[in-house]
């Protein structure tokens, strides 16, 4: 069986508490005025979607390095939901990615929407592997 997520702390029937709450609407709220100013900075070129590659890859690197957080039991919850729920599930978007992906493919860019996608899962698998291992390499030199 993998190994979950997120600690057992966080099972999807309890509540949350008042702070991380807080903590995941702050995060959420930064994350996507955060996804706003790149996406505007790396607008969109005949190419690929460069603000939305950017916002989801970035997106990975910080999940990956919070859930290696989560595993080691060393997060303190409210931050890590503040910055995994709030800030990352706002910064990144899905739902983008693949609009992009359906109007290269209905603009017959059949080579561009491939690259796109693949880019985008390898990389974020890519990311998330890397981000993790930022945290175990930090982990053991703070020991």
């Amino acid at each position: 069986m993998p190994a979950r997520l997120w600690p057992e702390a966080v099972a999807l029937s309890s509540p949350l508490s008042g702070r991380a709450a807080i903590a995941v609407g702050i995060g959420g709220l930064a994350g996507a005025g955060t996804r706003w100013a790149l996406v505007e900075a790396l607008p969109a070129t005949d190419v690929w979607p460069w603000g939305v590659l950017a916002v989801n890859l970035a997106g990975c690197l910080i999940l990956g390095y919070l859930a290696a957080a989560a595993w080691s039991a060393r997060a303190e919850l409210p931050f890590t939901l503040g910055l995994g729920t709030g800030f990352c599930g706002s910064l990144t978007t899905f739902s983008a990615l693949t609009v992009d992906v359906a109007q290269m493919a209905r603009d017959s860019d059949w080579g561009y929407a491939a690259g796109y996608l693949a880019v985008s899962i390898a990389g974020g698998v890519a990311l998330a592997i890397v981000g993790a291992a930022l945290r175990k390499t930090q982990t053991r030199q703070a020991q």
